[in-house]
């Protein structure tokens, strides 16, 4: 059945004084599909997820939005049952079997009573493997993704981040919007969806998670008997993008205040100072206690709502300063933003700092282990990012070894050269 069988366990995931332990395990099945597990004594679900490793920088330039618009079309109906009982089968199972699709990958997902799991497993995999594609279908739900686009356009924020993105990435596909390119979409036939389709289910990673109360063998069992085809055939690897610095100032007529985004290049999941990152956001303006929430809003009230995000990918990252801010504070703003990060940059973080950022990120992973679904996105990523996955107390020890130096040296490392977007409302 297997060509690879991985033990993680017992795998820590809370600390030594505490005994809870739990053991995860990894499969690579013959048929190329990866099946990971995580059994937790005492519950009485199952959340469950499959992962294709395709995203919206895995399109070509004319498929920009395939992605989005076939999960849409996944939908619709299989070749087994039209859409309206595939709604009735998911709301049989409490309703919660969703997807989304990002930037690299897309996920089915859904949390079932463990009596359930196999009816789950079944109607996931008929979504993702049997869509009927009808003709009328189709062109439904481009009326449908281009009204999820509308919408999207009319947030500010959300359209300025888009913005901000084709900026800094270029004609990368990353710089492309996940929701998609309207003439693209409009474009999209029947048979190219299709094709697209097939490729992606040949091509891309496909990897199948359950945590809760599972049993490992009868998941593998399941993924073998559903995917029967070869899989992971060779895909032309899309290349990182090149960073592109530079400042741009916009308008916009639904604006009712300005927005501030900063960007500057990341690190990969995979990269060895990855953590360093993760507490350097947590210090800039991850929280209320970050220097950007401190400085902007608490002590000199510009911002409602100012933050820092980092947004790490498979080969390159973005990481992202944020503040909205009335339209004639925007220069005080901007300038309050600057301070921050030169004093950040020149003297890096204070014992302080390290103290309540790691302790705070280290009751975040431990909390998240709490919760079935955020488990298993965890253990999807790191699987899918990293070819492995990482107990928490190797993640935990990790965090701890963070220091200040390296704090501060990947603040410098990134933050050398950004690109400003000012969007602006429209004058009157």
């Amino acid at each position: 059945m297997a060509t690879q069988v991985d033990r993680y366990g017992p795998l820590l995931l809370l600390p030594p004084d505490m005994t809870r332990a739990v053991e995860a395990l990894c499969t690579t099945l013959d048929n190329g599909v990866t099946v990971i597990s995580e059994r937790l004594p005492g519950r009485r679900s199952v959340a469950l997820s499959l992962t294709v490793g395709n995203g919206s920088r895995d399109q070509a330039p004319d498929e920009n939005g395939f992605a989005h618009l076939l999960e849409h079309m996944l939908f619709k109906g299989s070749t087994e049952r039209d859409g309206d009982a595939l709604n009735a089968a998911m709301e049989s199972l409490g309703g919660t079997i969703n997807a989304f699709t990002d930037r690299e990958s897309t996920v089915f997902h859904g949390t079932v009573l463990a009596e359930d799991a196999a009816d789950a497993f079944t109607l996931l995999t008929e979504l993702l493997t049997k869509p009927r594609f009808d003709h009328a279908d189709l062109r439904l739900e481009k009326r449908v993704v281009a009204q999820e686009a509308a919408m999207a356009a009319e947030d500010v924020e959300d359209w300025a981040q888009e913005r901000a993105l084709a900026e800094i990435w270029g004609t990368h596909p990353l710089a492309w919007p996940v929701l998609g390119n309207a003439q693209c979409i409009r474009s999209a036939s029947r048979k190219r969806l299709q094709a697209y389709h097939q490729r992606i289910l040949a091509e891309s990673p496909l990897i199948i998670t359950a945590v809760g109360e599972v049993e490992h063998g009868a998941l593998c069992t399941w993924a073998e008997a559903a995917f029967r085809g070869p899989r992971g055939r060779a895909r032309t690897a899309v290349p990182a993008p090149g960073f592109h610095g530079g400042q741009k100032r916009l308008r916009r007529a639904q604006a009712q205040q300005a927005h501030l985004i900063w960007m500057a290049p990341a690190c990969s999941v995979a990269a060895e100072d990855y953590l360093a990152y993760v507490v350097a956001n947590a210090i800039l303006g991850g929280g209320t206690a970050s220097y950007l929430f401190r400085e902007l809003r608490e002590k000199r009230g510009l911002a409602y709502q100012v933050f820092s995000h980092l947004d790490p990918l498979r080969d390159c990252g973005e990481w992202t300063l944020y503040a909205a801010t009335p339209g004639a504070q925007h220069v005080q703003a901007a300038a309050a933003m600057a301070e921050v990060l030169a004093t950040l940059l020149e003297h890096g973080p204070t014992a302080a700092d390290m103290i309540w950022a790691k302790r705070s990120l280290r009751i975040q992973l431990l909390l998240g282990q709490e919760d079935a679904e955020i488990r298993m996105s965890r253990l999807t990523r790191q699987w899918l990012y990293l070819g492995r996955l990482v107990p928490a107390e190797e993640s935990l020890r990790t965090l701890a070894a963070v220091d200040a130096d390296a704090v501060l040296r990947v603040l410098r490392k990134a933050w050398t050269e950004r690109f400003e977007l000012m969007c602006l409302p429209t004058r009157r």
